[in-house]
């Protein structure tokens, strides 16, 4: 089953955002003559708005399941986050961390910019850093890898210690925490809820820089907002909201 966030308030964020999930489904093309029959690029324009039979129809003929879920409304949402867009994005964890957590944070993305693995960055700092305006609980760097077994062996060989935690033994969501010796945590995820591996997020991830020598590839939003809001984790599920209104103000 799909978690589905309907929550576009403009065409344009709806036309993106359907774009992007027949792009990322690969649906075959009598699949899109059903889509188009139905009438789905009236809705896309802005010209029809559909019912919510209708949207659910449309969910179905996907082979999907449309999951609704009701969310305190917080009016104010857009607005911080394009107060958190204003800045370039090294500025942007000053806004929502304390002075020690940025130096962990900074050390963490540093020390990934140099790894040889590829990666991508996901979870709560990286929509920090791409405009999300709740602040991260912590200062952790959450990576998926290319190569899983290869980034163990190089935080390994790098010094980083293990952090034992019950989330990195569980069946999904995996997160296995490695701390940095002078400070700074990263964990690799695995068997990501919302998403599937690698290849799948580095399709709309981008390069950004974080300083003069730190640059790292960062999950797209619509896929942070996939990952959140597919979590069994209260906490992150709680991070909708903003990446809501991140997709929306970046959509614009």
């Amino acid at each position: 089953m799909l978690s589905v966030v309907v929550a576009a308030r403009s065409p344009d964020v709806a036309r993106t955002a359907s774009d992007y999930a027949r792009h990322r489904a690969g649906f075959p093309a009598e699949l899109l003559d059903r889509l188009a029959a139905r009438g789905i690029a009236r809705w896309e324009s802005g010209v029809q708005m559909p019912s919510l039979e209708a949207v659910s129809a449309l969910v179905a003929d996907c082979d999907l399941d449309l999951v609704l879920r009701l969310a305190r409304r917080d009016t104010t949402l857009l607005e911080r986050v394009r107060e958190q867009l204003a800045p370039p994005m090294p500025a942007r964890l000053r806004r929502l961390l304390p002075p020690s957590s940025i130096a962990e944070a900074r050390r963490a993305l540093g020390w990934l910019s140099t790894a040889r693995t590829p990666t991508i960055v996901i979870g709560q700092l990286a929509g920090a850093l791409l405009g999300a305006p709740q602040r991260p609980e912590s200062s952790r760097v959450e990576l998926v890898s290319a190569d899983p077994p290869a980034t163990g062996r190089e935080l390994r060989d790098a010094g980083l210690m293990p952090v034992d935690v019950d989330e990195r033994w569980q069946n999904e969501d995996i997160r296995e925490p490695w701390s940095l010796p002078k400070g700074g945590e990263l964990a690799l995820a695995r068997s990501l809820p919302g998403a599937k591996d690698y290849p799948d997020l580095k399709r709309s991830s981008s390069q950004v820089t974080i300083a003069a020598n730190t640059t790292v590839r960062v999950a797209h939003p619509r896929d942070l907002l996939r990952i959140a809001d597919a979590s069994p984790r209260e906490s992150e599920r709680a991070r909708v909201p903003g990446l809501q209104a991140l997709l929306e103000a970046t959509s614009q």
